[in-house]
């Protein structure tokens, strides 16, 4: 059976906690400085494995992250947390998550499936307010790091 359009149909390893698994690797990570600046006193070393077309669909998170791409690339789109009205936070235990389908942000935009914007810039359609919401986009490259505040949403692709 074929992976929904946009997805990569291989296997996905997210918020995988690898180093405290293979301890032996810790020598060949090193923790930017910028990591244990936090206020909060925890720190989470967590990796995302995908092949290209792998999506990490739209979500917030409750902490601040330092995103380092290591292999590859990764396009992301950010929406400040003031967007969450428009971008469909689920009404369940997982409301940083957001229900929009498809998951795949460029996929579904490409397609119409999330409706379309009018003149004035209102959108219409099933998710036509997550076409009004102002977003950044980002490609990331091997080396890159990405600060990410705490309540921003995100969507990310490999490329």
């Amino acid at each position: 059976q074929s992976p929904p359009p946009g997805l990569s149909g291989g296997g996905y390893i997210a918020q995988h906690s690898l180093l405290d698994l293979i301890p032996e690797l810790e020598a060949d990570v090193m923790t930017p400085d910028l990591a244990l600046c936090g206020s909060e006193g925890s720190l989470l070393r967590q990796v995302f494995f995908g092949p290209r077309g792998t999506v990490t669909p739209l979500h917030s998170d409750p902490y601040e992250n330092a995103f380092c791409q290591v292999v590859g690339a990764k396009y992301m789109r950010l929406f400040a947390p003031s967007e969450a009205p428009r971008l469909y936070a689920r009404q369940d235990t997982l409301c940083n998550n957001s229900a929009i389908e498809p998951a795949d942000l460029l996929e579904g935009e490409a397609s119409g499936a999330y409706g379309s914007l009018v003149g004035d810039g209102t959108g219409t359609g099933r998710f036509g307010k997550l076409l009004e919401a102002p977003f950044v986009e980002v490609v990331l490259e091997p080396g890159d790091m990405l600060y990410l505040p705490s309540g921003w949403w995100h969507f990310v692709k490999s490329l």
